[in-house]
């Protein structure tokens, strides 16, 4: 009797270990322990938001104004910001025509029309007209972007602070 006891117990001790078995496996592949073998949840996965921006850079709107600029000096700059997961990326194309010389670099800076302002994201140097890029950016970059208080700029031997200037605009 004593043998069919202790062979109850441990068929009983194995189905146990097996039930929690499935209930830890379940919980680790986002289950829940509704019951053995439980019902699991359906998983949501969200999909990337993009939004797209635009700027026209001419060189009435660089800040400190540039010199000896081309007549028809100007740029785009397209940007889509995509945020996933809470985190930020942008991918841009920047084109440009008539400037005094080889764009030595292009930045984002954080800025209000008229006032310059800091480097936010380098974007090229040197650069060349229908260039592409992509750039992870922080939280607070992404909202400066989505504010309108960022504006992107070319910069030139000649015009190291900026030759041509535009602001970044939602589309």
């Amino acid at each position: 009797m004593r043998r069919i006891v202790t062979a109850a117990s441990g068929a009983v001790a194995v189905a146990a270990v097996l039930a929690l078995g499935i209930a830890v496996a379940g919980l680790a592949s986002g289950g829940s322990l509704g019951g053995i073998g439980g019902t699991t949840s359906e998983e949501t996965t969200e999909k990337p938001k993009t939004t797209k921006f635009r700027a026209v850079a001419t060189v009435g709107a660089e800040v400190p104004k540039p010199t000896g600029v081309k007549v028809g000096a100007r740029g785009t700059f397209d940007l889509t910001k995509t945020e996933s997961s809470g985190s930020f990326s942008i991918a841009w194309t920047l084109a440009f025509k008539n400037l005094t010389g080889k764009a030595a670099a292009a930045h984002i800076h954080r800025g209000k029309v008229g006032k310059a302002g800091p480097v936010l994201v380098s974007l090229c140097g040197p650069c060349r007209s229908g260039q592409k890029g992509k750039a992870k950016i922080s939280k607070s970059v992404a909202s400066a972007i989505k504010a309108g208080t960022t504006y992107v700029n070319v910069h030139t031997a000649r015009n190291a602070a900026g030759e041509i200037r535009g602001q970044i605009k939602k589309r």
